[in-house]
């Protein structure tokens, strides 16, 4: 080796070394940061594969299931329209082009979020694939998507009272209404589900005879509701009108749920109470007569029939013919004390313990006069809702005992408790099974599911006085009702007369055919055996053919 040669070669390849060195960790940064930006900033315009969305984005609610294990709230992955306002120099632009690409969205709304001052804001939510590629088409500065979870509801309106629905927040969605509200913690854990009462099946055939009376009435709404009077389990549970939860638009008060917030007066299905009391307590039998050959006159106040018979009648026709003078009779003669026990004792007097947080606290008198005892008898002065009425009158049949009611599934036998005897509920099945056979229920009734319950029409109060061009109708029926397994209430707010009803719009002519159809349809789905030919052998037993001459007056030789 000659150490005098030059080092000018060595140098220049040292040199070259050195740059492609230098070049190569130069674009080794290029590609890291290339990958640090779409990991960090460009993820959240690009939608997840399909295949790897559940991974990368776990669903973070649990399900909601029907007792039979259908789905009726679940939660998926959803993608939603964000926002870097900072990053957006002309807001009015983007706005204007949002606004076309996504035809629902408004310029004003979008223009509205993108002008707020924060540094990041959610624009819309629930965005479909073709409204997500819309917006990663536009390419748009400081516009973004963002995974997040969404509440369905494959039902859609079927079950919206019951199951509520959700908001979105900062830690995930929230229930804020129905059973989604009321079982948030447990929802929140995804592992977990929540099982109702609530049968699909029942829910849909209530909903759909309901719906066809409330259009033909011209109802401004209508109630429905089915119990299962030995567990207390809500089958089905409809309040019309109605909303989709899988739409987050605002819920006005006429889609409030009238069958478990609503509270009214009640009308005629309270005589049923007010003969169960009396009978109960020994203060009548079901032969002691009631004057009701003209109207009462007291305390300032009148009580009168409607379309009454202005004559004597036993207990049994005040209930058969839905005498609001007898009832009151009656009522005066049970005395405030007694009847507020019994009514207390069938959970009339206080909230319902029911899993939703829209459940209505009635409305009871502060002080009971004697006139409030004598116009609660026949269903006025006292405002309840219908699943209130429907567990009452189920505790009747259900041989005198009160089973709390519940939107769960049970798997324990409920707590229960005795409000009349074993006698007075006997006797209280024949008098539902004449009201229908012999008063204004009989369009609910048929031969494979014998039927017994009561109407009722009551004028509903407006700035504090009756208004009789507004009623709400009624009729809650038991069957099968030799032996009671089932309560079904109907309820139509404000139907109208139609033609085929002579100008009535009463119960008998309304809501008393819903439950007529509604009753053969769900008997079988329920496991209710059609009844024989004779089926009604057991009111022998309870009340003798040769004692109707006693009971029924105008039937007297």
């Amino acid at each position: 080796m000659n150490p005098h040669r030059s080092a000018a070669p060595a140098l220049v390849l040292a040199r070259t070394r050195l740059a492609f060195g230098v070049l190569a960790f130069v674009a080794s940064l290029v590609v890291l940061s290339i990958k640090l930006v779409e990991l960090g900033i460009l993820a959240e315009e690009r939608p997840p594969p399909a295949r790897t969305a559940a991974s990368e984005h776990p669903v973070e609610r649990g399900d909601i299931l029907d007792r039979n294990g259908q789905l009726l709230a679940a939660s998926v992955v959803s993608r939603a329209l964000v926002a870097w306002p900072p990053e957006i120099d002309d807001v009015e632009a983007v706005a204007a082009r949002l606004s076309v690409a996504l035809p629902w969205l408004s310029f004003e709304e979008a223009r509205q979020r993108l002008s707020l001052r924060r540094k990041f804001v959610f624009v819309a939510r629930r965005l479909t694939p073709r409204d997500q590629k819309a917006v990663l088409d536009l390419g748009l500065p400081g516009i973004g998507l963002r995974s997040e979870d969404m509440r369905i509801y494959p039902h859609g309106r079927l079950v919206a009272h019951v199951l509520g629905r959700t908001r979105p927040s900062d830690g995930g969605l929230v229930g804020n209404a129905g059973a989604e509200k009321r079982f948030n913690e447990i929802l929140s854990d995804p592992t977990q589900s929540v099982q109702l009462s609530i049968d699909i099946r029942i829910q849909h055939i209530i909903r759909e005879e309901l719906a066809r009376a409330v259009a033909r009435f011209s109802a401004i709404g209508g109630a429905g509701l089915a119990l299962d009077i030995r567990t207390g389990e809500v089958l089905a549970m409809v309040s019309l009108p109605d909303f989709d939860p899988n739409r987050q638009a605002k819920t006005d008060e006429a889609r409030a749920n009238r069958a478990s917030l609503l509270v009214a007066e009640m009308g005629s299905t309270f005589k049923l109470l007010t003969l169960a009391t009396a009978l109960d307590r020994g203060i009548s039998r079901l032969t002691s007569r009631f004057d009701a050959t003209a109207p009462i006159k007291a305390f300032g106040h009148r009580i009168g029939d409607y379309r009454g018979q202005n004559r004597v009648l036993s207990a049994a026709e005040v209930v058969v013919h839905s005498s609001n003078i007898g009832a009151a009779r009656m009522a005066e003669k049970i005395g405030a004390g007694t009847f507020k026990e019994y009514l207390d004792g069938l959970g009339l007097l206080s909230r319902p313990a029911l899993e939703l947080p829209e459940v209505g606290h009635p409305i009871v008198p502060r002080t009971w006069h004697p006139l409030t005892t004598m116009t609660v008898g026949f269903g006025h002065g006292l405002s309840v809702s219908p699943l209130q009425t429907a567990s009452a009158i189920g505790a009747l049949a259900n041989d005198g005992v009160a089973v709390p009611v519940t939107l769960l599934r049970r798997t324990m036998p409920p707590t229960a408790r005795r409000v009349f005897s074993s006698e007075t509920s006997d006797k209280m099945r024949w008098m539902m099974r004449q009201a229908v056979l012999r008063g204004s229920g009989s369009r609910a009734d048929n031969a494979s599911y014998p039927v017994g319950g009561k109407t009722g029409t009551a004028e509903k109060v407006v700035n504090g006085r009756y208004d009789r061009s507004k009623r709400l109708s009624s009729f809650v029926g038991v069957f099968p009702i030799a032996d009671p397994r089932f309560a079904v209430i109907v309820m139509l707010d404000e139907p109208k007369a139609v033609e085929g009803t002579h100008g009535f719009a009463t119960a008998a002519w309304n809501a008393v055919p819903v439950a007529g159809a509604v009753i053969p349809r769900i008997g079988s789905i329920l496991g209710v055996p059609a009844a024989g030919p004779d089926s009604d052998a057991w009111m022998q037993h309870v009340v003798p053919d040769r004692l109707l001459s006693r009971l029924f007056l105008d039937e007297e030789a």
